[in-house]
């Protein structure tokens, strides 16, 4: 068996989260001007934040058939 050094025990492990203390995690995209713009203007229409939009239009992707 080989042993794993401290540093990389603690890399394989940076993403494995318990599920009761999962929370919001921050991701950082580039999206074209046009695209931002389009995003900022519905968000304001909307009355939510860009950030909320985009999670929430990111999460029906993802759940969508």
């Amino acid at each position: 068996m080989v042993a794993i050094s401290s540093m990389q025990e603690q890399e394989r492990n940076r993403f494995i989260v318990a599920p009761l203390s999962r929370s919001p995690r921050r991701v950082t995209i580039t999206v074209p001007h046009a695209l931002y713009c389009g995003l900022l203007a519905r968000s304001d229409h909307e009355g939510r934040s860009l950030s909320n939009l985009a999670a929430f239009l990111l999460e029906a992707a993802l759940t969508e058939k």
